[in-house]
């Protein structure tokens, strides 16, 4: 009979088996993904890419929650089979690896100790990050004042030009009065309306947390999907900001313009923040001034039915692996 303390362990190491060879299918499926959300409009790839970052962990995570909680949920109940056929008959568990001892092992809590250790030296690093980005956003907050009849739009008396959304709650606007007095009325409206679309969709949080979940991803292919991600936000809000004033060439013109404002001056990334400069300006531009890209709701859908499949029968494959 498996024991909690062995069922524990199981569902722990099952869900972390899962999570790295669900990074895996993503490696492999990068390239031709990217040639499918390429065609696809920014609302749409915005979504799909941040699944494709996080999923692999929160599978993960989600498997082994369940894997510890179905036995307690199905205790009483003789209409279900264990899901793993080396304890059949035994305590009803999900899991897609165990050991094959049915009592515990103390290496394997030795690997889920380090493992925890790493995860939690990941957390306390981006903690410490945010934590010191919050401290200099508070500071700027601290010597900005109003802007027009709205407590979100703050002025700086900087030099350098800077324009971007903060917090990841309600969150503020924050302008130079050096690019305040360079924008013409039009451009001011491009840039305010494209800094408060990243307020209201919350994308300093939901970037945060994509750059937190995707730490088990592969440094290369999380690099290049958070890239793809940030460039997504950044056209989706564009677009909104050309709904807002009426023409996307109007908000093409004030990027090209911005940029030569800037110069040399670009402003780092922050966690916290996302600015209205970034280092995709030529591929903003070309978004704008192409023809309008629809979105396939049925690329999503398909994407987490595989998800699904993929965890399904991993149940069976990863045991046959074991087994030999």
């Amino acid at each position: 009979m498996m024991s909690y303390g062995s069922l524990l362990q199981s569902a722990l190491l099952a869900g972390f088996v899962l999570a790295i060879t669900l990074s895996l299918l993503v490696v492999a499926c990068e390239r031709p993904l990217s040639r499918l959300l390429s065609r696809q409009a920014p609302r749409q790839r915005v979504r799909i890419l941040w699944w494709l970052l996080t999923a692999p962990i929160l599978v993960g995570i989600g498997y082994a929650v369940v894997a510890i909680a179905m036995p307690s949920a199905l205790h009483d109940s003789a209409r279900f089979a264990a899901a793993c056929s080396a304890h059949s008959g035994n305590l009803l568990h999900l899991c897609v690896w165990h050991p094959n001892e049915n009592g515990q092992s103390s290496w394997l809590w030795g690997a889920i100790a380090l493992l925890a250790g790493y995860a939690t030296w990941l957390i306390a690093r981006a903690a410490i990050g945010v934590w010191r980005v919050r401290q200099t956003l508070l500071t700027m907050l601290r010597l900005s004042r109003r802007f027009g009849h709205t407590d979100r739009l703050r002025v700086v008396d900087v030099d350098q030009p800077m324009a971007f959304a903060c917090g990841i709650g309600s969150g503020h606007v924050l302008l130079s009065q050096s690019l305040l007095d360079q924008l013409s009325p039009t451009q001011l409206q491009v840039v305010l309306a494209h800094e408060q679309a990243h307020l209201e969709h919350r994308d300093a949080f939901w970037r945060l947390m994509a750059g937190m979940l995707s730490g088990i991803q592969l440094p290369g292919t999380r690099r290049r999907l958070l890239r793809d991600y940030e460039l997504a936000l950044e056209q989706r809000c564009d677009f909104i900001a050309a709904a807002s004033v009426g023409c996307q060439i109007t908000v093409a013109e004030t990027l090209v313009a911005v940029k030569k404002i800037y110069h040399h001056h670009a402003l780092a990334g922050m966690p916290l923040s996302m600015a209205f400069l970034s280092d995709f300006v030529p591929e903003r531009v070309q978004a704008l001034l192409s023809p309008g890209r629809r979105s396939n709701s049925y690329l999503g859908l398909f994407l987490g039915f595989t998800v699904l499949a993929f965890c399904s029968l991993s149940t069976g494959w990863l045991h046959y692996l074991r087994k030999h």
